[in-house]
């Protein structure tokens, strides 16, 4: 998850304030303030530093456990100010200490932003994914067992592994990798969909589905896990099943089309022709591809025909 982060802000508030009558005091001024975080809790052990670079004068304090800080005694001149403390960004400014007054200078402290560490395999990745894009599978998959010999537990690689090895229609090494990419990440619902077609590919649904039907007790609010289900229920034959499974897809993301067209075809199997036109007729509202509504009218038809029968 991405941190946001918070700029550094400072509230820098110079009131000239008479100083006390003090003759022992009245050529030099004071400084005093309060550090706090961006959320206006006190910040404690602040080190402020006052520096004059023209006379290599320098005053050093820090805050107490309020996150104040005071200090008297300082001969007047134009100082930079610097406050600093581990955890927190370093923050900059410049000051003004008149004779004889008080100088004010309140201020807020950003947490430190830690960079964050590229992987020592992002290159060799990003290299991979072009050979990818470019239609050059074998290379591409070359490189992605590359970067597995060494950092064998990224799911992310094997399922890019594994998409290698469909496009070049070796589906059974494309599950073996989908299935390591969900054993690493149990909720990588992309590997699981792709998983599904290579089985289909291979037309082994039957040992596709025990491992949806598990996928789905764990998950059971997953759209596509159900999707993908119903699909591999189509192409068994179970045309009952297909359709609980996408039924519940379709309440589960009724913004997906194409579950809406795999359920106008289970309720077509099943003979459920005034269903089958409904969805399909959702199925178009949901999408913009010309030549695809008029197909799919086509099809709502030759239904609607079937249905008078």
């Amino acid at each position: 998850m991405k941190r946001l982060a918070v700029p550094a802000v400072i509230t820098a508030l110079f009131l000239s304030v008479p100083a006390p009558a003090l003759s022992s005091m009245g050529a030099v001024g004071t400084i005093k303030g309060k550090v706090a975080d961006p959320g206006g809790k006190p910040v404690a052990d602040v080190k402020i530093t006052l520096v004059d670079p023209s006379r290599g004068q320098t005053y050093v304090m820090k805050t107490d456990r309020k996150g104040n800080y005071f200090l008297m005694g300082i001969s007047p001149a134009e100082y930079r100010l610097k406050l600093e403390k581990p955890g927190f960004q370093l923050l900059e400014g410049r000051v003004s200490i008149a004779p004889g007054q008080n100088s004010v200078f309140d201020a807020v402290l950003a947490p430190e932003v830690k960079q964050a560490v590229k992987p020592e395999w992002e290159d060799a990745n990003i290299r991979a994914n072009e050979l990818f894009k470019g239609g050059r599978y074998e290379e591409a998959a070359a490189a992605y067992k590359d970067i597995l010999a060494a950092n064998p537990n990224l799911g992310a690689i094997h399922f890019n592994l594994g998409n290698c090895a469909y496009n070049l229609q070796r589906y059974e090494e494309a599950i073996a990798s989908f299935k390591e990419a969900v054993r690493l990440k149990p909720d990588f619902f992309d590997a699981y969909t792709n998983m599904a077609n290579a089985y289909g590919k291979l037309k082994k649904t039957d040992e596709a589905i025990p491992i949806f039907e598990e996928a789905i007790r764990i998950h059971p609010e997953n759209a596509r896990l159900f999707s993908a289900l119903g699909l591999l229920y189509l192409n068994a034959g179970e045309g009952a099943k297909a359709v609980e499974s996408l039924e519940k897809a379709s309440v589960l993301d009724p913004a997906q089309p194409f579950t809406f067209y795999s359920l106008g075809i289970a309720y077509t199997q099943t003979a459920a022709y005034a269903k089958a036109v409904a969805v399909y007729e959702r199925y178009i509202a949901l999408i913009q591809d010309a030549k695809e509504i008029e197909r799919v009218k086509g099809l709502i038809e030759q239904l609607k025909a079937l249905e008078k029968k």
